[in-house]
């Protein structure tokens, strides 16, 4: 009898073992056993987006309660067919017809968090250069944030790509950027081939006057343009990357046929600093540029915030002050 009861716990445990293997054979892949191979729809997952701080956010379902802390970042959301809770403070002609009625979080300079928090958001879209401090407090409050800080054209068009992925209408997005190829190709194709314009890009402040550099806004237009920013490959200014220091003596060995200005501030102030830190130089008049008059101001709201859709507008602006007669 004890040989039978041992036989039988002897089949037990081999039928037990079996079932173990079956189990773990038909077990499928994930991150613990080497490599997810489903989608995110498999998953149950509404998006997945690796944002502009190489975050990736995972996103359960569609965002229903989206705050967005930037002015710039709104026409994104409009185009994709976006619905919002929360916005910044901002002139009535920078804020989409569809979003002027929608409760402000105070302006892009000093959002106040209380009331980001108190809209009860289940996304914060955000521009690190302006709100990474507030990324952390998000995280501690369990708000997940998307940053998106466009500068280049290819920057604008991932984060138009981006918007749509969050608002679940990429189509919209890849449309809207098949749109502004084709406007950006028609200007680029009548600017001559192969001259290469010298250019330099001076920024004015009421404190102080620097050289924008090619990761600029107005420098990534000038480059797209196919002009050659004489201060390419300079020594960023500490703090401020897309800037390089300002000097009069390098700007005259380099002698650059296109000056461009780009400022942003009280006029007054700002011609006051220009004269005696450039105009007011002897050696300013000696620039081809200044001889030839070709010096021209770049309106802030397409080369300093960012143009985000409005990107081949700042491209046609500055095609049209070099070649005024190609662009009536």
């Amino acid at each position: 009898k004890r040989d039978e009861i041992m036989r039988l716990q002897r089949i037990w445990l081999a039928v037990l073992c079996m079932a173990v293997l079956l189990l773990a054979g038909c077990k499928p892949d994930n991150a613990a056993t080497g490599g997810d191979k489903t989608s995110s729809a498999d998953k149950g997952v509404f998006a997945e987006i690796t944002d502009f701080e190489n975050r990736k956010i995972t996103l359960q379902k569609k965002p229903e309660r989206v705050v967005v802390l930037a002015p710039s970042l709104l026409g994104y959301v409009d185009t994709v067919g976006g619905k919002i809770v929360g916005r910044p403070t901002g002139k009535e002609k920078d804020i989409p017809p569809s979003m002027l009625n929608i409760p402000e979080v105070g302006h892009v300079y000093n959002v106040s968090m209380e009331k980001v928090v108190s809209l009860k958001p289940d996304l914060v879209i955000l521009n690190a250069q302006l709100h990474d401090k507030f990324i952390k407090m998000l995280d501690s409050s369990h708000i997940p944030s998307v940053v998106l800080q466009p500068k280049t054209y290819d920057e604008i068009k991932q984060a138009l790509l981006i918007t749509g992925k969050i608002f679940g209408n990429e189509a919209a997005a890849v449309e809207q950027n098949k749109k502004m190829d084709q406007e950006v190709q028609g200007i680029l194709a009548k600017v001559p081939a192969g001259e290469h314009k010298k250019i330099v890009i001076l920024h004015a402040t009421p404190s102080t006057v620097t050289v924008e550099l090619e990761n600029s806004i107005a420098g990534g237009v000038a480059k797209l343009l196919g002009f050659k920013n004489v201060a390419g490959g300079a020594k960023a200014v500490e703090g401020s990357p897309e800037r390089t220091p300002y000097s009069i003596e390098a700007l005259v060995e380099q002698d650059p046929e296109i000056l461009f200005i780009t400022s942003m501030g009280a006029r007054e102030k700002i011609e006051s600093r220009l004269q005696a830190d450039v105009k007011g130089n002897p050696a300013y008049v000696a620039l081809r540029a200044v001889r030839q008059q070709k010096v021209y101001v770049l309106p802030e709201n397409l080369f300093l915030l960012n143009p985000g859709l409005r990107y081949p507008e700042a491209v046609k602006l500055m095609a049209k002050d070099v070649y005024p007669e190609l662009f009536n």
